[in-house]
């Protein structure tokens, strides 16, 4: 019996080594580009890190509900179709063409963005903008598929258009705050804020699920401050918890808004999946992902990688601690 299991985990092992392999042969841009940010070598066949996770999660997890969750209609409409409660900012006008955008959508304060893809965002205040720089800067969007060097595979479906949303405001001026939601196992690990005022100044902070604030490291910089929550912030929680239920982590961006709660987007994979500055963040991370709740691990897989799979899920079985358990508990005390 022991010679059996010895045979199973050397065989688990090989497998695993076989994958490594595979990955940096078949991938190397994208491995390195997870090397160059972190300066550690990564490991996406046997993932531990934060970093290696979402390596992982690039190479291997097709969840086909990630496409969903990248698109930013899409994404609006299954998060008011999951709570109705919700807002969202209204969409004026959606298409492939912003030539064909009617004048009148443009006045007063927009947003143009890119349904597919991120940071591709125009601010157009009172009317004021460029069309034919727009029209460039949109041609451009449409034309190229978001996240293909960096090996986000599920913008790929997304579809590729256009559209302006109203700008959200809050006292004549752009809404200031955006609360960011990392969710992994349906519970909030914890959250990030961030705003910006009009001079262009950046404050932001890290919370705990009760609102508890995060100190940053101490060569972390000024931007770093505990700002007031709004009321709604324990609700905002839960309806963050009830969005990412189908995924085994996810980020998802919510404002308030006198008294309402608005839905931003999703992220599948924020910043690229790049480490966290905070340690302790960074470990809690580490621990409450739990990939055996991954779509990949989760679905039946064919040929190598249903042996890869296989070993993968034995692995961590053996491993990796289970979500929410002791260890997990004493991190998520440690940020405090």
């Amino acid at each position: 019996m022991i010679s059996k299991a010895v045979s199973s985990r050397t065989v688990d092992r090989l497998v695993i080594d076989l994958t490594r392999m595979w990955c940096f042969a078949r991938h190397p841009f994208v491995c390195w580009h997870t090397y160059k940010d972190s300066r550690v070598l990564p490991d996406p066949a046997m993932p531990v890190t934060y970093v290696d996770k979402f390596l992982w999660r690039k190479l291997f997890d097709r969840n086909p509900l990630f496409t969903l969750a990248c698109d930013k209609l899409a994404s609006k409409a299954y998060a008011l179709s999951v709570c109705p409660e919700l807002k969202t900012a209204k969409v004026l006008w959606s298409g492939s063409d912003a030539a064909l955008i009617p004048p009148d959508v443009l006045l007063g304060n927009v947003v143009v963005k890119a349904n597919h893809g991120c940071r591709w965002n125009i601010m157009v205040r009172n009317g004021e903008v460029d069309k034919a720089r727009l029209h460039r800067r949109t041609s451009r969007w449409v034309r190229r598929r978001f996240g293909k060097r960096f090996g986000e595979w599920a913008y790929k479906d997304t579809v590729r258009c256009i559209l302006v949303e109203e700008m959200l405001m809050d006292r004549g001026e752009p809404i200031g705050t955006e609360y960011k939601f990392h969710v992994s196992g349906e519970v909030t690990e914890y959250v990030y804020a961030a705003s910006r005022n009009n001079q262009g100044e950046e404050r932001k902070g890290h919370y705990q699920r009760d609102g508890r604030y995060i100190s940053p490291s101490s060569d972390s910089g000024a931007a770093w401050v505990e700002a007031p929550l709004p009321k709604t912030f324990s609700r905002m929680c839960e309806i963050a918890e009830k969005l990412s239920a189908p995924f085994d982590r996810m980020r998802c961006d919510l404002y308030a808004l006198n008294g309402e709660i608005f839905f931003s987007e999703f992220a599948v994979y924020p910043l690229s999946g790049k480490g966290i500055t905070n340690v302790e963040l960074r470990d809690l991370s580490r621990h409450s992902w739990d990939l055996r709740q991954s779509w990949f691990l989760s679905a039946p897989q064919k040929g190598w990688r249903r042996l890869y799979a296989s070993a993968l899920r034995r692995r961590l079985e053996e491993t990796q601690p289970e979500a929410g358990s002791g260890d997990v508990r004493q991190l998520r005390s440690a940020v405090a």
